[in-house]
């Protein structure tokens, strides 16, 4: 890797591969919902609603609370605090996987959601793009759009930063599919339980911010700022 921002591309990308294999075990196990977005399930709300089915409003709303609080927690924790994310978001998807390979197979298919509505708001906010692009780890709407879009211009322009920029989602959107299709393979021979096998991207993953923690440690040590901090607590 070149620098930085080559890391946070290869991070994208990796945390990609879980919204994939998290993306498509909810599809598979929980009744065809789609836990990664909140599009469907606030569609439903209004139909429930209509439809006088108070109960699933509430479950569905208690969803959608969850998922503003996964995105509020990024923001409180980078500025309020000045966390990196990074470690968080990997921390909450590992519990995550954990605790979904327990819950059991037919509960309400919106409560056995809860955890990836926070995991996945959490690692959106988290994992925001690379390169100054904003795109999606968890679903692949926009990616697309950015890929078509780049393409486009790039055969308009003929600007070479087109083609590395629909390369960037292209990637994205790669890896996600090939978490998809981890996923459902795994599902085959182990069905729910398959989510724990999500262990193998996050492993990934875990590589990775691994070593972006020890770049911020070495660039730490070289600041001169740094440096005069530690002489003037000698003294």
């Amino acid at each position: 890797m070149k620098n930085r921002e080559d890391l946070a591309c290869w991070m994208h990308h990796s945390m990609a591969l879980v919204g994939g294999y998290l993306g498509v075990y909810a599809l598979l196990c929980r009744e065809d919902f789609f836990g990664n977005a909140l599009t469907s399930n606030m569609i439903y709300i209004v139909t429930s609603l209509l439809g006088s089915n108070l109960m699933d409003v509430l479950i569905r709303i208690v969803g959608v609370l969850i998922y503003m609080a996964g995105i509020a927690s990024t923001n409180i924790l980078s500025k309020k605090y000045h966390k990196n994310l990074h470690p968080i978001a990997l921390g909450i998807d590992c519990i995550t996987v954990l605790i979904l390979g327990f819950l059991p197979e037919d509960m309400n298919p919106i409560i056995g959601l809860y955890p990836i509505f926070f995991a996945m708001a959490f690692q959106w906010n988290s994992f925001p793009g690379a390169y100054g692009y904003a795109s999606s780890s968890i679903f692949s709407t926009n990616n697309t759009r950015q890929v078509v879009n780049a393409l486009s211009e790039y055969f308009i322009t003929h600007e070479r930063k087109q083609l590395k920029k629909a390369w960037f989602f292209a990637g994205t959107l790669i890896c996600f599919h090939i978490g998809v299709a981890f996923s459902w393979i795994t599902h085959q021979f182990m069905g729910i339980r398959s989510v724990w096998l999500c262990a193998v991207p996050l492993l990934f993953s875990a590589v990775l911010v691994a070593m972006e923690l020890r770049l911020d440690r070495a660039e730490k040590t070289k600041s001169p700022a740094f440096h005069t901090v530690l002489a003037k607590k000698s003294h």
